[in-house]
């Protein structure tokens, strides 16, 4: 959609609103509203709101042309709302549609794509058109646009096995294997014969378990690392609590270079100094979280000892006395 054509839309939908304020027993703070978002609207499509000073920049926009005064439910209305469509409308986009059909036959997908978009536009209640433009978009790349249109025929008809097999692969060329076979299942279930879904539903599962597994084995960036006192790394940062944050620090050019220095150095001094970075910038970067995980972790204090949920000392081991 053009700027200029995206003009011409939002001036038909603000006459919608003027129509609604003038029609219907809105009260006065619900009119004054709808009147600061109307001029919003305006502000923000550079539309001609009466202010002559705002009117430079609309050389291209013309009050007159007839886009600018379309009535926008009526169009909703007839190409919406079922009980609206006439029989003869519904004949035309049925016959668009088999246009869209050939099309794809004939491998030119990007007018295929256009006839079933002018299908919907004449009956955007049939399923069928949305499926059939999924397709369209699935030979072109688009699969999110495929995925799209997948769920909105499922919208209209909840038992269309093809548009669940259609969105099974959408899902698997976005690598969205758990809901490209939760897609395929549910297709299988409304079309149990079909050869073609149990058989990318077989595919899909393959290629989740082969994902799963890869997940499983990643080797740990942390493992190996060194204890400081009695706080096992590589066992903290896989810590469940901990995992979006260690995500974080290890993007963190910083970070690598202490991490580094962390498994190179062959000095307890040098370990012991990073991992006391570390902690520092960890405690410096969300105190709140940094506690709350010392705590989970059953953290070290600085004397040695493990402390209690409280931070205080176990019963089992008695408080070392303060530095002088």
């Amino acid at each position: 959609m053009s700027d200029l054509e995206a003009k011409y839309f939002v001036r038909a939908f603000l006459n919608f609103i003027q129509n609604q304020i003038a029609e219907r027993n809105f009260t006065a703070d619900i009119v004054e509203s709808l009147e600061v978002a109307q001029q919003c609207l305006e502000t923000a499509y550079d539309l001609p709101n009466g202010d002559p000073e705002g009117q430079a920049a609309q050389s291209e926009f013309d009050e007159n042309h007839p886009m600018a005064a379309v009535n926008l439910f009526e169009l909703f209305q007839n190409s919406c709302v079922d009980v609206k469509i006439s029989p003869e409308r519904k004949l035309e986009a049925e016959n668009v549609k088999n246009e869209g059909n050939c099309l794809m036959k004939e491998e030119k997908y990007q007018e295929a794509l256009v006839a079933y978009s002018r299908a919907i536009a004449l009956d955007a209640t049939n399923p069928v058109f949305y499926c059939n433009r999924a397709a369209a978009y699935s030979r072109l790349g688009d699969y999110q646009k495929a995925a799209d249109d997948c769920k909105m025929s499922l919208r209209y008809d909840p038992t269309y096995s093809k548009a669940y097999g259609r969105l099974g692969i959408a899902y698997s060329k976005l690598n969205k294997h758990q809901l490209a076979l939760d897609a395929y299942q549910k297709a299988i279930a409304l079309d149990p014969e079909n050869v073609d879904y149990q058989n990318n539903m077989s595919v899909t599962k393959q290629r989740l378990e082969e994902t799963t597994a890869a997940t499983a084995t990643a080797p740990n960036p942390l493992a190996g690392f060194p204890n400081i006192g009695n706080i096992d790394l590589s066992a903290a940062f896989n810590n469940p609590a901990f995992t979006n944050l260690a995500q974080r620090f290890m993007s963190d050019p910083t970070m690598h270079d202490m991490i580094s220095s962390l498994q190179n150095t062959g000095s307890m001094e040098s370990i012991f100094e990073t991992g006391q970075q570390l902690v520092s910038q960890l405690q410096n970067q969300n105190p709140e979280l940094f506690n709350s995980l010392r705590q989970q972790m059953g953290g070290i204090a600085r004397d040695g000892t493990n402390p209690g949920p409280d931070g205080t000392p176990p019963s089992n081991q008695p408080p070392q006395p303060p530095s002088q």
